[in-house]
C-alpha cells in the first residue's frame, strides 16, 4: 500500500535539475535533499552515483530548473510513463524535445517523458534507424498522452462490473445535460423507452420530478437505474476521467487539475444533512472527503438515490465510497487545498480505485536549499 505522495518535494526538486526520477527516489530514500546535496563536493556526489552533468545541475548548473508546476503537469499526463516504449514501473526523465541549449523553452509543449533508455536514444544519432529526433519525439507524446486520458474511466467500467459493486447516486439533470453538450442521443440510449414509459424521464430523456420519498422508489427504479447508468458509462468514456484517489497531495492536485475536470476520488466521505425535508426533491445533503489537507466538497440530493438501501442508508453518516464529480474550483484553504465541485454519481465497492492509507499519513515538507517550496501552492 503507497503510503507516499507520488511526487515527493525532494523527489520533485532533484527532476527539476534534470535527474531521473529513479536516482532521484534512491537519494531522497537515503535521507539527502537538494540542499544537502548542493553542500557536498563533485567527488562527494560521484560516489552516490551521479554524473558530471548531474552534479553541476545540483551545484546550481547553467540551465535553469523546470518549474515544478510544470514537471508535476508533464509527469502527471503521462502517468509517469515514457511515452515510446510505454513500460511502466521504469524510472523516467523529463526530456526537452527541442534542445533547451537551443530554445531555452521549459514549456509543456517542449517536454516528454522518457525512460532511460530512450532517453539516451533520443541524445543518439544513428544511420540504420530512425532517430528518436524532435518530431518523432512529439508524436509519441500526442499519442501516448490521448491514450492515457481513457485510462481511469477503463478503470472505472472495470471496477463496477466486478460482483458486489453498487451504484448508489445520480445527478440527473447534471449528468444527463453533460451528455447532451457532448452529443450523446439520450433517447437512443439503453433502457431509454423502459424509463420513459415508467415515467421516470419524458420524451427528451430528461428527468421529472416527483413527490415519492426518492425517485426510484416503488420497486421498478431498475430501469431509471439501467438509464443512468447507460448515460453515465457513455460520458465517462467521452471525458477525460482522473482519479485521484491516492494523490491527494495539497501541492501537486492544486498544479494539475483545473476546473472542469472529471475525477474520481474514494475513500471516507461524510454526509450532512442541510435541510429537514425528508420526502421528494430538495433532501440535500452536504458531502466531503478529506485527507492529508485536501478537501473535495460538494452537494447531493437524497432524493436522486437509486435504491432503498442508498437512500436510507449509505447517503448519510460517514461512509466509504467513490465520488465521480466535475471541478468547479480549486483554492488554498486553511489546513490545505479546497476542491469545490458538482458531484455526478457515487458508487459503492469500486474496487482497486485507491491503495494509498492517509490514516496517520503527514506530507514531507522539507527545506529543499532551493526556490521550490512544498508548501507554495498559492503560485500555481
Amino acid at each position: 500500500m503507497r503510503a507516499t505522495a507520488r511526487l515527493n518535494p525532494t523527489v520533485a526538486a532533484l527532476m527539476c535539475r534534470g535527474l531521473d526520477s529513479g536516482l532521484a527516489e534512491q537519494l531522497h530514500r537515503q535521507g539527502h535533499t537538494l540542499g544537502s546535496l548542493k553542500a557536498r563536493t563533485a567527488e562527494d556526489l560521484s560516489a552516490l552515483g551521479l554524473n558530471a552533468a548531474q552534479s553541476a545541475a545540483i551545484h546550481a548548473g547553467a540551465r535553469a530548473e523546470i518549474p515544478f508546476a510544470t514537471l508535476a503537469r508533464v509527469l502527471w499526463a503521462s502517468r509517469w510513463t515514457c511515452c515510446a516504449c510505454r513500460r511502466t514501473g521504469l524510472a523516467v526523465i523529463v526530456h526537452h524535445i527541442r534542445p533547451w541549449a537551443k530554445s531555452r523553452d521549459h514549456s509543456e509543449a517542449n517536454l516528454v517523458v522518457l525512460c532511460l533508455e530512450h532517453h539516451a536514444q533520443a541524445h543518439r544519432r544513428v544511420d540504420l534507424e530512425r532517430n528518436l529526433d524532435p518530431a518523432l519525439l512529439a508524436d509519441h507524446k500526442t499519442r501516448w498522452e490521448a491514450e492515457v486520458t481513457g485510462f481511469d474511466a477503463r478503470a472505472v467500467l472495470d471496477a463496477a462490473a466486478l460482483p458486489g459493486h453498487h451504484w448508489l447516486w445520480f445527478n440527473h439533470l447534471r449528468l444527463l445535460d453533460l451528455a447532451k453538450q457532448l452529443g450523446i442521443p439520450l433517447t437512443r440510449t439503453a433502457s431509454f423507452l423502459w424509463a420513459h414509459e415508467q415515467g421516470f424521464v419524458d420524451a427528451h430523456g430528461m428527468p421529472k420530478r416527483n413527490r415519492e420519498p426518492f425517485v426510484a422508489s416503488g420497486g421498478d427504479g431498475n430501469y431509471l437505474l439501467d438509464y443512468l447508468r447507460s448515460v453515465f458509462y457513455r460520458v465517462i468514456k467521452q471525458t477525460a476521467l482522473f482519479n485521484i484517489s491516492d494523490d491527494l497531495d495539497r501541492g501537486f492536485l492544486a498544479r494539475v487539475i483545473q476546473p472542469g475536470h472529471l475525477v474520481l476520488v474514494q475513500g471516507r466521505h461524510v454526509f450532512k444533512k442541510l435541510t429537514s425535508i425528508t420526502e421528494g426533491p430538495g433532501q440535500a445533503t452536504a458531502v466531503r472527503r478529506k485527507a492529508n489537507g485536501v478537501e473535495v466538497s460538494f452537494v447531493i440530493d437524497r432524493w436522486e438515490a437509486i435504491a432503498t438501501s442508498s437512500w436510507g442508508l449509505w447517503l448519510q453518516g460517514a461512509q466509504n465510497v467513490a465520488s465521480i464529480v466535475r471541478v468547479i474550483d480549486v483554492e488554498p484553504s486553511a489546513d490545505g487545498l479546497h476542491i469545490k465541485a458538482t458531484g455526478l454519481a457515487m458508487g459503492l465497492a469500486l474496487e482497486g480505485l485507491a491503495s494509498r492509507s492517509y490514516l496517520g499519513f503527514q506530507p514531507e515538507l522539507e527545506d529543499t536549499g532551493t526556490g521550490f517550496d512544498p508548501l507554495a501552492w498559492l503560485d500555481a
